[in-house]
């Protein structure tokens, strides 16, 4: 996307817009925010490789780490266009779905009691377009099936990255 530069810093990278970005994320301070700098994809191994795709203004990147018996997604969406409010909310459901459906299809289902330890931080989540959007934006779904398929490629790569592949049924 024009204007925004990816970098690492210490254990994660920092993705940065010479404008703010519109922001949604499951984070405190993150609710339909405009920021110019946030951090995301942090790794407590080393070699994790972060997945970057991207299509018609949809950038994605993606890693899956398996850290202390649970995997931990971490998902960034960069859309390069205004969208309102509820299409942020449509697109943050339509990456929690995908993540779900992916990690089911490759078989690697956190199968434990939630930990407070570790933060309860399986997935983060960031959507991330150029402005919020005056208007309400006529619904479009080949915006939602975009992006869930892009999302679900990234997921798809970072799961055979950890020797996590889909099922052939």
């Amino acid at each position: 996307m024009d204007g925004v530069t990816i970098s690492k810093r210490g254990n994660g990278i920092i993705i940065k817009s010479n404008k703010p970005l519109y922001v949604l994320a499951n984070r405190d301070n993150f609710d339909f925010q405009y920021i110019d700098e946030f951090d995301n994809h942090y790794y407590n191994q080393p070699n994790l490789e972060r997945i970057l795709v991207e299509r018609n203004g949809i950038s994605i990147i993606s890693t899956v780490e398996f850290f202390e018996n649970k995997f931990f997604t971490n998902i960034t969406v960069l859309l390069d266009v205004q969208l309102d409010n509820i299409t942020l909310l449509n697109i943050y459901r339509t990456v929690t779905e995908t993540i779900s459906t992916i990690s089911w299809q490759v078989n690697a289902i956190n199968r434990d009691d939630l930990s407070n330890k570790l933060g309860n931080y399986y997935n983060m989540i960031y959507i991330a377009c150029k402005g919020k959007s005056d208007k309400i934006i006529s619904f479009d779904i080949s915006l939602f099936y975009e992006v869930k398929e892009l999302v679900g490629e990234a997921l798809t790569k970072s799961f055979s990255n950890l020797g996590y592949f889909k099922n052939s049924n």
